[in-house]
């Protein structure tokens, strides 16, 4: 699977990025492509050349709410990619509006292992993969 990561924080990054390689040999058997981007034009730019199986997306990035535009593109483009937002904004008002553009699912920080297990698992079941592999 090839994985996308938008977020402007190394440190989360890094923390997201081991948690996904982690689950995915530990219980898929998979050490799959994960990618990043820290920007907006970056991450519009690998999405217009590379498919992506699932993408975490941080909702504040240079500027406030600038993930949105990305969650915007793709569902613009017909993209049903999964998208999982990852953010420390908690806000009504904020979620109302993500909401409205379908996010797989809306995390908010810190991430744990079992929150980044869901989204993997949500992401195979979306794709038609197997279950968990024990």
């Amino acid at each position: 699977m090839r994985r996308l990561i938008v977020e402007d924080s190394k440190i989360i990054v890094q923390i997201i990025a081991q948690l996904v390689r982690k689950i995915s040999i530990e219980y898929y058997a998979d050490s799959d492509n994960v990618m990043y981007a820290d920007n907006v034009p970056l991450a519009l730019n690998l999405l217009s050349k590379q498919a992506f199986d699932y993408i975490f997306l941080d909702l504040n990035l240079r500027e406030e709410l600038d993930g949105l535009k990305i969650l915007e593109y793709l569902r613009k483009q017909q993209k049903n990619i999964p998208v999982f937002i990852v953010t420390g904004d908690n806000n009504i008002n904020t979620v109302k509006q993500v909401i409205k553009l379908q996010p797989t699912d809306y995390l908010v920080k810190p991430v744990s292992k079992m929150k980044i297990f869901r989204c993997l698992e949500k992401a195979r079941e979306l794709r038609g993969l197997n279950a968990t592999v024990n």
